[in-house]
């Protein structure tokens, strides 16, 4: 099977559309379709719907798309293991949720003074997209609410990131009591943070009310101040805060105020020296006091 059809089957697959996929490959559009044609030929079974709106996979072709991308991503670790060096260079991408992400300007100012060839790439999303991005090897590792339970994905270490309460600094927070009719302001409904904050209601004998979810923190953390809600965050997110003008913050106790924050990575990622090295670098900039572990497996 000729890797240059699988190219063309995969981005067919991905634009949804014979035209649009032409255009990506900057190939003529007579071209995409004989060589989707070839291809449909040489497995003897149809590889695509074709109907008004475009295309979509068959069942075939959703089985041939996994393997695809198999195949195409072993072909780019195996260039990657032929052109690595000692010297760390090339790039490596990062991911990050909003909340981990203020703990890495000081990794990557010092990883990139040690390693000036390297050029490193950071992708801000949800736990949820992250650890989609890292499984389809679009980021080489990933700062994600944990514990992440996939076979295909280490945990390559854990920071137990505090809770706290960020509230309006108007409100006269005298316990859970204070919130219990109150709008829990969120950036993903299914986090950790909304989880332990439940499990505090609950144990107290009050439940959620309400949900509002923003896009950016920017958005949340102004409405907290503006009085329509109350948010959950980890302390050390709140004490790097500049800007603190407005709110408050009050630790969640001892039983509910731990989420482990994870660094994940696929299991059979090839690990380049620029990679590598990040990750050396990030386990010196452990904050002291917090967990850090390995899965046992890892060796």
């Amino acid at each position: 099977m000729d890797i240059g059809l699988l190219k063309v089957f995969m981005a067919v697959a991905e634009e949804g559309s014979i035209s649009k996929a032409a255009q990506t490959l900057n190939y003529v559009q007579s071209n995409v379709t004989a060589r989707v044609q070839q291809l449909e030929q040489e497995l003897k079974t149809p590889l695509f719907y074709r109907h008004s709106r475009g295309i979509t996979l068959t069942s075939a072709g959703q089985t041939l798309m996994t393997y695809t991308e198999k195949i195409l991503n072993l072909l780019e670790e195996a260039e990657k293991a032929v052109l690595d060096s000692p010297i760390p260079k090339g790039s490596i991408t990062i991911g990050s949720d909003t909340t981990a992400a203020i703990r890495l300007p000081s990794i990557l100012s010092t990883y990139r003074g040690k390693f000036p060839e390297v050029e490193v790439h950071l992708e801000i999303g949800l736990t949820d997209h992250l650890i989609n991005a890292v499984l389809q090897y679009s980021v080489n590792g990933a700062f994600v609410d944990g514990p992440v339970e996939h076979p295909d994905i280490i945990q390559e270490l854990i920071i137990n990131e505090r809770l706290g309460l960020i509230i309006p600094e108007t409100m006269d927070f005298r316990g859970l009591r204070t919130i219990q009719d109150r709008t829990l302001l969120i950036l993903n409904p299914d986090c950790m943070y909304r989880l332990q904050l439940e499990e505090w209601l609950r144990d107290e004998g009050f439940r959620l009310a309400k949900v509002m979810q923003f896009g950016t923190m920017e958005g949340l953390l102004g409405c907290v101040k503006a009085g329509i809600g109350y948010a959950v965050l980890p302390v050390s997110y709140y004490n790097r805060l500049n800007v603190k003008d407005g709110i408050r913050c009050y630790p969640f106790p001892e039983r509910y105020r731990e989420v482990p924050t994870v660094f994940i990575r696929r299991r059979d990622l090839y690990m380049t020296s620029a990679f590598h090295k990040f990750i050396e670098e990030l386990k010196e900039h452990l904050p002291e006091g917090l967990t850090c572990g390995v899965e046992a497996s890892e060796s």
